[in-house]
């Protein structure tokens, strides 16, 4: 995945257009990688993990000490009948340099390849996460016109039947219907401006939705054309679960989560084995003592040491035995994630090709439907149809339109996660989801 970067004054600009021009996906995915906090406190773990490889070598690595002491002693004599009193100054200087050296430790070393794996999963974590960012801005961003949709489909559908409760109400007047028809008219009436209602809540709430994603707030964007042609994947179901299953990143993850459990169990039972260290030492100490010689001591030492843990009170058996259930656990992670993936992935190519199908049939719905009110309307002019039957055949209307609209929405997203899952998307399907959009 290529990497986000943007000049300041390029995203100055952006923010400061966003509530006066339409926006599109491929800007809110560039305000999205540089504002999302999900993505950040990702990147900051994955520096951490990297870090642990580091603080892991360490234990493998020499560790070397320098030190230096530097004290001067006054010494005092009492005065006797054969000895003269006196004071005597005595210097004294060491220097010390230390190295050791681990030569054999097995404990140290698969804890170093456990935090390995750590750091690659640090990797993959920050992959996966980049992965899910694509998918929640465009996720975001098709949620907003879903919801801009269907408030304009609310609004239509209060206004037509706000129309026709005062044509009911008017031929009421003059004595054409019962009262009963007006009744209905006002309870159509009711529901079509409490729809209109949630649908404006729904339209807020998905714009703030956005703005958690994006850091800023914005009034429009570009809407999604009417004229797109949605299609069916060209592979097979098998193809996309075998994708899945090489490549998805919550895969390998999980994968990475049992390399580092299986080091870590190794780690655990290494406590029994044998330790050897070796220790080099050089010191260089100076005594000068005033009026009198100066003696000057230089000496090397080379220590080799072996320990072999017998007994620590049950604890290395406790780590040995915890370690060995945390492998088994990541095991069964492991399977449950590739479990996982196959069923998405099955369930969301069946959907992608029931989306295509649906999304069809719904747009003929729609011509149909407006093609019954129209009858209905007419025949009720006529005195052949009832209000109810007017109302309902509204109702149904303005339901194809909104069920048509979901559809569509319905397609994209479905699209998306079935990507997600088989580990193929990427930037290229923010630019190919953009090119599908118009100024609005």
């Amino acid at each position: 995945m290529k990497k986000f970067i943007a000049l300041t004054s390029v995203l100055s600009s952006a923010l400061f257009a966003a509530n006066v021009f339409a926006a599109d996906l491929n800007e809110i995915y560039q305000l999205s990688l540089a504002n999302d906090a999900e993505l950040a406190a990702a990147k900051a773990k994955r520096e951490a993990g990297n870090y642990q490889v580091g603080l892991a070598r360490a234990a493998l690595l020499p560790q070397v000490s320098i030190s230096l002491s530097k004290n001067k002693t006054n010494i005092d004599t009492e005065t006797s009948a054969l000895i003269t009193d006196g004071t005597y100054s005595t210097n004294t200087t060491n220097l010390n340099a230390t190295i050791n050296q681990t030569l054999f430790n097995l404990n140290s070393w698969y804890n170093y390849q456990a935090a390995s794996s750590g750091g690659d999963a640090a990797d993959l974590e920050y992959v996966l996460s980049e992965q899910q960012l694509i998918l929640r801005s465009a996720e975001a961003y098709f949620n907003v016109l879903r919801a801009k949709e269907n408030l304009d489909t609310a609004q239509a559908e209060e206004k037509a039947v706000k129309r026709q409760l005062e044509q009911t109400q008017q031929r009421f007047e003059v004595g054409l219907i019962a009262i009963t028809e007006v009744h209905e008219a006002e309870a159509s009436y009711d529901l079509s401006y409490a729809n209109l209602i949630g649908q404006e809540a729904a339209l807020d709430i998905s714009y703030e939705a956005l703005e958690q994603i994006t850091g800023q707030r914005f009034e429009k964007l570009n809407h999604l054309q009417a004229n797109v042609e949605f299609s069916s994947p060209k592979t097979t179901v098998d193809e996309w679960v075998n994708a899945g299953l090489n490549k998805y990143a919550g895969i390998k993850l999980a994968q990475e989560g049992v390399n580092s459990a299986e080091y870590s169990r190794k780690a655990g039972w290494a406590n029994y084995a044998p330790q050897i260290n070796a220790q080099f030492q050089y010191n260089d100490g100076t005594q000068a003592t005033i009026g009198e010689s100066t003696s000057d001591t230089t000496y090397t030492s080379l220590v080799l040491s072996a320990t072999i843990p017998l007994f620590a009170g049950g604890s290395n058996y406790a780590t040995a035995k915890q370690a060995a259930a945390q492998s088994t656990e990541a095991s069964a992670k492991l399977d449950l994630q590739q479990r996982t993936v196959k069923n998405n992935i099955r369930s969301l190519y069946r959907k992608v090709q029931t989306d295509v199908l649906t999304v069809k049939a719904r747009k003929r719905a729609t011509i149909s439907s407006r093609s019954a009110l129209e009858a209905t309307e007419t025949g009720y002019q006529v005195g052949t149809r009832n209000i109810v039957e007017v109302l309902n055949a509204q109702r149904n209307l303005f339901g194809a339109q909104r069920d048509y609209a979901n559809a569509r929405y319905d397609y994209i997203i479905n699209l998306l996660n079935l990507k997600f899952f088989a580990g193929s998307l990427g930037d290229s399907d923010i630019q190919a989801l953009n090119a599908w959009l118009t100024k609005a």
